[in-house]
C-alpha cells in the first residue's frame, strides 16, 4: 500500500517525533550502531548497523553510500552528498536552493514535511518528501541540510513508498542521520 499524502503526514509526524527525540536524547529503542565510518576526505563521520553495507568515495559529490538488509526485495539506504557552495548559507537556505533543482528533477515530488532542527547541537533543515523513479517506483525520503562555512552537506535517508516500510525503515534511517557529525571547520 502506497502512503497517501494525508496518511504520510501522519507517518512523517511519527518519524519527525522520532527525530525530535532523538535530538533531545529521549530513551526510546536504539539500534546498536557499531560501524563508525569516516569521510576518506576527513569531512564528517556518522554511524551504522554492524549489517549495513557502506561505501565512501573520495571523487564527486557522493561521498558516501549505505544500504541495510534487503527486505522484501528493497533495501533501505542512507547517502551523504558533500558539495562547494558559491557563499556560506544557513542550512535552510542550501536546502531551499537544493529544492529548486528536486522539483524539476523528481517526478511527481511531494513534500510532506519541513522544518529547521538541530543535529548533535548542528543548526540542521530536514524535509521529508515522496518522488517516482523512472520505473514506477515511489520512494519515500529524509533529507537532512547541513552547512560549514562554504561546504553544503545532504544526508539522506530513503525507503519504498508503504506504510509498513516506512514504519520500519524510517526511525532507523533516522537514527543513523542523527550520528552524522561534520568533522571539518
Amino acid at each position: 500500500m502506497r502512503v497517501k499524502p494525508m496518511l504520510a503526514r501522519g507517518v512523517a509526524a511519527l518519524v519527525c517525533a522520532a527525530l525530535a527525540a532523538t535530538a533531545v536524547g529521549s530513551a526510546r529503542a536504539q539500534v546498536p550502531l557499531p560501524q563508525t565510518v569516516n569521510d576518506p576526505r576527513g569531512r564528517f563521520e556518522m554511524r551504522f548497523p554492524a549489517d549495513w553495507e557502506v561505501a565512501t568515495k573520495t571523487e564527486g559529490m557522493i561521498a558516501l553510500i549505505a544500504a541495510g538488509p534487503a527486505a522484501a526485495g528493497h533495501r533501505p539506504t542512507v547517502n551523504v552528498v558533500v558539495e562547494s557552495l558559491p557563499n556560506a548559507a544557513s542550512p535552510e537556505a542550501y536546502a531551499a536552493a537544493a529544492e529548486r533543482l528536486a522539483k524539476v528533477t523528481f517526478h511527481n515530488y511531494t513534500v510532506i514535511r519541513a522544518s529547521n532542527a538541530s543535529v548533535g547541537g548542528r543548526p540542521a533543515y530536514y524535509r521529508y518528501f515522496t518522488w517516482e523513479t523512472n520505473t514506477g517506483v515511489t520512494l519515500y525520503q529524509l533529507q537532512v541540510f547541513f552547512t560549514e562555512g562554504q561546504t553544503g552537506f545532504v544526508v539522506t535517508g530513503t525507503t519504498i513508498n508503504d506504510q509498513d516500510r516506512i514504519l520500519q525503515d524510517m526511525p532507523l534511517a533516522t537514527q543513523i542521520i542523527q550520528t552524522f557529525r561534520v568533522t571539518v571547520q
